[in-house]
């Protein structure tokens, strides 16, 4: 890999920092206090055009290389949690497989409104029973004279009550198990479609989380992504992409912890010194520069074997586990600097120590990316 960034690209980075730290994260702490879909951050990101870094120009894109597009995540991620959340989900979960798979009719109605922010889209995999093991899904979708008639429910959906378009993963063959997944797009307002009210979470409050409910939701043929049978292969597709953006949210929330860190250690005093000057502050402080910086390495060289087409599973995997991991230890050393202050709700760092958490659960477990690690490992291995 060529760790050098190009001037193009470090110009983005830095104009998009900017952005962040003026635009975004000003507003992370009223964002979590609404607990509703950041619209506000999701248009401004829109007009800046982020949204469109993933997608193509015809749809009003900006179609850019992987590492930018790593890049800006991370930034956004450092800035607020819970925008970066919503919006990636918008934007990129449901957004890339509708790219890669939609038809041409689907994608020229929906992509351009993601881009421009006039449209939120969310995707349905996790069902109340199954998380990891998306081959025991129950919502089914069968067949029908006019398409299909969708059956089931959805738990943990990002966007589920604010999406106007959520794509489905339904068993369209129950005896089948991974063979036997469709993607289906379902619009709001379909009769039989539903959403629960946004979910008490520990952190991320400010991006919600719904169920899902599908009460014989007639769906069009039209609305079917790709081929019958197709939608696990869609799905995995997708988290190779979702699993850098996950590793983008562990980066991005280590630095911000290792900055709120270093603010704070440079202020308080204790014993008449700056709690800096401290061998058990230095550290933590260097423990966390390392995970930082370790985390957005290991990002950077797995979007850049992405952007060659040569990116294996254990590398996303590797991302994503290690950057996740790495922000959980960063934001709890950043709340041990702050001391009682860091435990208070008013402190960003417990806010960040909060939202850290989803990391090693979303876009598959820690227990997941591990076995994946492992399979490649010792099927790649020879003495």
């Amino acid at each position: 890999m060529d760790y050098r960034l190009s001037d193009e690209q470090k110009s983005f980075a830095s104009a998009f920092s900017a952005f962040v730290d003026k635009e975004i994260k000003p507003r992370g702490a009223e964002v979590e206090s609404a607990g509703v879909f950041p619209t506000d951050n999701y248009k401004r990101l829109a007009e800046f055009g982020y949204n469109g870094l993933a997608h193509e120009e015809c749809f009003g894109g900006t179609d850019v290389d992987a590492i930018t597009s790593a890049l800006a995540q991370i930034e956004l991620a450092r800035g607020c949690a819970s925008t970066f959340l919503s919006v990636g989900a918008s934007v990129g979960l449901f957004g890339t497989p509708l790219r890669l798979f939609g038809s041409e009719e689907m994608k020229s109605e929906i992509i351009p409104g993601l881009v421009t922010g006039d449209l939120i889209g969310a995707w349905a995999l996790t069902e109340p029973h199954c998380g990891s093991d998306a081959a025991a899904m129950k919502t089914v979708a069968r067949k029908s004279d006019s398409g299909y008639v969708l059956s089931g429910s959805k738990m943990f959906i990002t966007n589920g009550a604010d999406a106007d378009w959520v794509m489905v993963a339904a068993k369209t063959d129950v005896d089948a198990e991974h063979g036997g997944v469709t993607n289906f797009l379902v619009k709001k307002g379909t009769p039989g479609f539903s959403a629960g009210p946004n979910m008490e979470k520990m952190g991320l409050r400010g991006s919600p989380t719904n169920a899902l409910y599908f009460e014989d939701c007639e769906i069009p043929e039209e609305w079917r992504i790709g081929d019958e049978g197709t939608g696990f292969f869609q799905a995995m597709k997708a988290l190779e992409n979702g699993r850098l953006g996950m590793a983008a949210f562990g980066a991005g929330l280590a630095q911000a912890c290792l900055n709120e860190a270093l603010v704070y250690a440079k202020e308080r005093e204790a014993f008449g010194k700056k709690i800096v000057q401290f061998q058990p502050v230095h550290f933590k402080l260097a423990d966390m520069a390392i995970d930082a910086d370790g985390a957005r390495l290991l990002l950077l060289r797995a979007a850049w074997a992405h952007q060659q087409g040569t990116c294996s599973q254990a590398l996303y995997s590797s991302a994503k586990l290690f950057a996740t991991e790495a922000a959980v230890r960063c934001a709890d050393r950043a709340v041990q600097i702050f001391g009682g202050a860091g435990y208070m709700s008013e402190s960003r760092v417990e806010r960040l120590f909060r939202d850290a958490r989803l990391g090693p659960i979303g876009e598959g477990t820690s227990e997941i990316q591990r076995r994946l690690i492992a399979d490649e490992t010792i099927a790649n291995f020879s003495k």
